[in-house]
Formats: structure tokens, C-alpha cells, sequence
């Protein structure tokens, strides 16, 4: 590990491949990180071996592997949130062989707040491809009024292996196809939106006299759907996200502030486009199309939504501060409930996101997304970034190679209790409350959210969370899974 200034200290945090030689001194600190994939077939049972220092010195090395397997897929999303595609497909397949190795996802949006202004591109698909030439993004784009069809071959090139995970299929987990993945739709793709838009702040009304607006983004997106199916790709978690903020006032936004709505025209447009979005998936409904929005403000929503959204990203303020709201809707609609916030700073503890996740869990949520997890310039190489999960570096021959924090461990630690949680609690039935009581038997899960600004997604802290008990959570939780008792129907 790499150790970075913060605070006035050095923490180990940026993760680099062992060198072949590692000089060791006995009056400082050297951080070594090692994987042990276990393969998800192997006998229980004890492991042993040693690690050999040069000077002949050996230091024991044990593995216990338990009589159970978790799932190859994931049933809590660590959803690791990035803007912008890199600039060659190869460094986007290989920050995604990063997240796969750990459990996670990356979910790399491709369009920017400013693709409503005229003259600007409507998304940025621009990625070369592994035949040298570049995804064709003009002719993606280039959709007319009332077409029936778009121009998929580019991204079926670019995104397809990882769409349908064969990508992965020699990793440890074999084939998973992408938990998580942004289409192109919103306000301003297919079509853009104010060369339709009348100036009525009522979605519903602001594009009556043009209708060739809404027949576009379902035709297309039917379009896609078929195509899906047509693949295969019906494993794949896509997502339909509306992540512009603008105003009535402003031409080169989107009309509405529809991520993290804070008004009533901004919540009944985002019900607009969910009619949409509902219309243009119906014909295909094997193919999974999640329409997402991203909410910090539920307490404006009014009903609104009922039955017009599939997957709500909460703010960790909104799912500390406003719970009910959220969880009503997930009881009585079958929503589905993310928490997405700030991975915690380099100087603290890790323990915080483990924390971070397991106290969502409890609430009934299926997963979180830290907001921003990508450093492309390569900085967090050098100075802590509280974002920078996933480092943009050169290797000695210049190519772009991936690298990655320490603090991506513990979201695997995190995802890998949670499967455990999800394996004791599954056969025995376990209420949501059930299985709340049984983790407050070892952790008090007390959030404090800290946000520097009304628009800043939140960093969660839970102060001096016990390692030791963690452990004998996640202890406790596997030996319960390996008895008679966690295999029966008993509560």
C-alpha cells in the first residue's frame, strides 16, 4: 500500500502490485495486502501454509473454509458511481475486472447537465473500440422525430461482453452479468428536450403540441428492449436515470430538476417520464429496466410516485432523517431502495462503511452507491481522496492501468457479511425487524450524516464502531448458517 498524507498523517490507502523485491526495516510500517480467492467448490475444512521471509524467517499462514458457499451473485449492490467513460473500452473492462474481483459494480454515466443546450452532444459515447476506431457517436445520436430504431452496433461492441458478463468468464465467480448500467435515456436523448418543450412547467402539458417527443423515447426504447432480448441480456440490471438539474428559465438545462427533485413540477415530469419509460419496456418484460431516481428530499414527493418508479437512490441524510417515508413506499409498492452517500475519508475508519452498509441492510434497502468513486488523473497515487476508489495510473511501458483503495476491501468485507445475513435469514423466514433486532445484538448502527453543503450527498459516520464485535457478528452469523438450526425453518 501506498501511504498518502492526510491530516497531518500517513495512511495507507492507494493499492500498487507487490514488487518483486520488498525491503522490510523494523522501525516502519509496511502495509501488504493479499486476496485469497477461495474456490466456491472447495472442501471445508482447515488450510495451512507460510509465508517465507528472506533471512528464512516463515510466518504460519491458516484458512478456515466453511461448510457454505455465498451466492456467485450478488443479492446487496455495492453500486460504485462514476461520470464519464474512459477513453479506450479496454480501461473501462479493466476498472469493471476491478469491481468484479470485489463484489462490486461500476456504473460510469455517459451524459452530461448541459446536453439540453443546442449544438451540444446528447450523450458521450465516444470510447475507442478494440478495433482502434472510435464508437460512432453522431451516428448514435442521430434519431429523428418519430424513428422506430437507433443505431446500436457500437454499443453492443463496446458494452456487450460486459452487459452479458462474459467478460468474466474466467474470473472466480464465472459470467455475472452487470448488476448495474445507465442507458442513455433522458430528457435530452432520444430527442432533445427544449426543441419540443413549449415553457409549460407541467410535463404533461409542456410537450401536448408536439406528441412526436414522447413516440421517440418509446419507440427507441422499445427498440432497446427488443434488442435486449434479442441478446439474451435479461439478467442485466438496466437503468433508465434522469440525472440533469435545470430550471423553466434555463435553455441549456433540463427544464426540471428531476435528480434529487425539490419541488412539485419536478416530481410529476419525473412521473411523466416514468409513464414513459413504463410504456417503452412493456412489450419486453423479461428484460430488466429499473426506472431509477435519485431522491434527497422524499418528504416533497407526496404520492406523487405511487407505482411510477422501480428503484429510489436515497441520500444517507434522507434515509436517516425521512426512514418512514421510504420504507412505507417499500412495503406498500414493492420499491426497491438504495442508499447513496460519500465513502469515508482516507484518515477514518473503514469500519464506517461496513457500517454504512449493514445499517441500509437493516432498514430494508438492497444495496448503497457511494456518488463518486473514479480518479482519473492519478492523484490519489499521491494525496488522500476521499472519492478516489478507483486510480487511473500509467504502468512503466505507458499504458493506462487500474488501480484502487484499500477502502474498496471493505465493501467487499461489507457485501460478503451482508450474503451471510441474507443466507442465515432466508430459510428461517426473518422478518425485516427480526433481522434488525439480531444485528443490534452485536452493533449499535448510530449514523451521524455530515454534509458541508444542502447539495453535498453526505458522509455517514458511526463513530467508534467495535471491530471485535463485527467479527463475531459475521463469526456468529456462519456458524449459525452451518448448523441444523440455520438450515431449519426455526426462528
Amino acid at each position: 500500500a501506498v501511504y498518502v498524507p492526510t491530516q497531518g498523517r500517513l495512511i495507507p490507502d492507494p493499492l500498487l502490485p507487490m514488487p518483486k523485491d520488498l525491503e522490510l526495516h523494523p522501525d516502519t510500517d509496511t502495509c501488504i495486502v493479499a486476496d485469497i480467492f477461495v474456490p466456491f467448490d472447495a472442501m471445508p475444512g482447515q488450510r495451512k501454509g507460510q509465508i517465507t521471509m528472506s533471512d528464512g524467517r516463515k510466518v504460519p499462514l491458516e484458512i478456515e473454509i466453511l461448510p457454505f458457499a455465498i451466492p456467485r451473485k450478488a443479492t446487496f449492490f455495492c453500486e460504485m458511481n462514476g461520470y464519464g467513460l474512459p477513453d479506450d473500452v479496454d480501461e473501462y473492462y479493466a476498472l469493471q475486472q476491478v469491481a468484479y474481483d470485489h463484489r462490486v459494480h461500476a456504473n460510469i454515466l455517459h451524459y452530461s447537465h448541459n446536453t439540453a443546450a443546442a449544438g451540444t452532444r446528447k450523450s458521450n459515447l465516444d470510447m475507442r473500440l478494440r478495433s482502434g476506431r472510435r464508437m460512432d457517436n453522431k451516428r448514435y445520436d442521430d434519431i429523428s422525430a418519430d424513428a422506430k430504431t437507433a443505431f446500436w452496433d457500437d454499443f453492443v461492441e463496446a458494452f456487450g461482453p460486459y452487459i452479458d458478463g462474459s467478460l468474466f468468464n474466467n474470473g472466480h465467480r464465472g459470467s455475472i452479468p452487470a448488476p448495474g448500467f445507465y442507458l442513455t435515456f433522458h430528457e435530452s436523448w432520444p430527442l432533445k428536450c427544449h426543441a419540443y418543450f413549449s415553457g409549460n412547467p407541467d410535463a404533461y402539458q409542456a410537450f401536448a403540441a408536439e406528441p412526436a417527443y414522447a413516440r421517440t423515447y418509446v419507440n427507441i426504447l422499445q427498440d432497446f428492449a427488443a434488442l435486449a432480448k434479442s441478446k439474451q441480456w435479461t439478467q442485466t440490471g438496466f437503468q433508465v436515470y434522469f440525472n440533469n438539474k435545470g430550471s423553466l428559465n434555463e435553455t441549456s438545462k433540463a427544464p426540471w430538476i428531476l435528480d434529487e427533485p425539490s419541488g412539485f413540477w419536478d416530481y410529476r415530469a419525473l412521473k411523466f417520464y416514468g409513464e414513459l419509460t413504463d410504456r417503452g419496456h412493456s412489450l419486453e418484460p423479461t428484460v430488466q429496466i429499473s426506472y431509477r431516481i435519485d431522491i434527497s428530499r422524499p418528504e416533497f414527493c407526496r404520492g406523487q410516485l405511487d407505482k411510477r418508479d422501480d428503484l429510489w437512490v436515497v441520500s444517507s441524510w434522507a434515509f436517516q432523517n425521512y426512514r418512514r417515508l421510504v420504507t412505507d413506499r417499500m412495503d406498500r409498492d414493492g420499491l426497491r431502495a438504495w442508499v447513496y452517500g460519500s465513502s469515508n475519508h482516507v484518515h477514518e475508519s473503514n469500519r464506517n462503511i461496513q457500517a454504512w452498509a449493514l445499517d441500509a441492510w437493516q432498514h430494508g434497502a438492497t444495496g448503497i452507491v457511494p456518488w463518486q468513486t473514479v480518479n482519473k488523473s492519478g492523484s490519489a497515487l499521491r494525496v488522500a481522496d476521499q472519492l478516489g476508489l478507483f486510480i487511473f495510473d500509467k504502468d512503466s511501458s505507458g499504458e493506462t492501468v487500474i488501480r484502487h483503495s484499500l477502502r474498496l476491501k471493505a465493501y467487499r468485507e461489507a457485501q460478503q457479511l451482508i450474503e451471510y445475513l441474507n443466507l442465515l435469514r432466508q430459510p428461517q423466514g426473518c422478518s425485516q425487524n427480526q433481522a434488525r433486532l439480531f444485528v443490534q445484538q452485536y452493533l449499535e448502527l448510530n449514523a451521524d450524516v455530515v454534509k458541508l453543503n444542502e447539495a453535498d450527498a453526505g458522509t455517514t459516520n458511526y463513530g467508534r464502531l467495535s471491530a471485535n464485535n463485527l467479527d463475531i457478528l459475521r463469526r456468529d452469523t456462519a456458524t449459525l448458517i452451518s448448523s441444523p438450526v440455520g438450515s431449519s425453518t426455526q426462528n
